[in-house]
């Protein structure tokens, strides 16, 4: 595997670690999931989540960020993106409050462009964006609604998290874990976003099955979900 491929798996692990973690702890099985329970959590923490209108130049350019001073932290995002876009910027947030701000790293604001950030541009924006992924639906989640037949659209409106984004993280999921090549690995998210009435239903059904047996090999929580 690459080295980005490896460092998708590992933080990919880690994020579902701590998300099933949560779910085992607050008794949330897979069928009913929200993100929002994460949410809540980080709040409780004493983080704040205020929408702002971003006027001007930053209206078009900023997305959210998050902030950390002596008084508190905040996650502020645009008001003006789609709701999606809002939840996916939210939890892209979170990601950097959980694993990447410390004493010295209080601040990071994100754009359109590093909510799509590359493992060779920027490691915690790339990060980030796995754990926005994970946070708005956990692999244990993800993988068993397709091991149920759902597809794309369904998943997109149940979860709130664009159909885009599940198609980039079908083709990152099946590089790390089963080492293909990226060309295969979008051969095969192509089919089950665009051709879900022919064979796309029945490889999503056999990819979420392979990838829930491997759940059951590497997260410990798996079996009390």
């Amino acid at each position: 595997m690459t080295e980005q491929v490896d460092e998708y798996l590992s933080f990919s692990d880690k994020i579902n670690d701590y998300i099933s973690a949560l779910m085992v702890a607050n008794n949330i099985g897979y069928e009913n999931y929200d993100c929002s329970y994460l949410w809540d959590f980080v709040k409780s923490k004493g983080v704040s989540m205020r929408s702002f209108p971003f006027d001007g130049v930053a209206r078009d350019r900023i997305s959210g960020m998050i902030v950390k001073d002596s008084l508190e932290t905040t996650i502020g995002y645009n008001q003006n993106m789609s709701e999606k876009r809002k939840n996916f910027t939210i939890s892209h947030e979170i990601t950097h409050y959980l694993f990447h701000m410390t004493e010295s790293d209080t601040i990071f604001t994100d754009t359109d462009r590093s909510l799509q950030y590359s493992y060779n541009e920027v490691l915690h924006e790339f990060q980030a964006n796995i754990g926005a992924s994970a946070i708005l639906v956990p692999d244990v989640v993800f993988f068993r609604f397709l091991k149920e037949g759902w597809n794309l659209s369904q998943l997109s409106n149940q979860f709130g998290i664009s159909e885009s984004a599940l198609y980039v993280r079908l083709i990152h999921t099946m590089q790390a874990n089963f080492g293909v090549s990226y060309i295969a690995a979008k051969t095969n998210a192509d089919a089950i976003r665009y051709k879900f009435g022919g064979k796309g239903q029945q490889a999503a059904i056999e990819l979420g099955t392979n990838l829930e047996a491997r759940l059951f090999r590497t997260n410990r929580f798996i079996e009390a979900l």
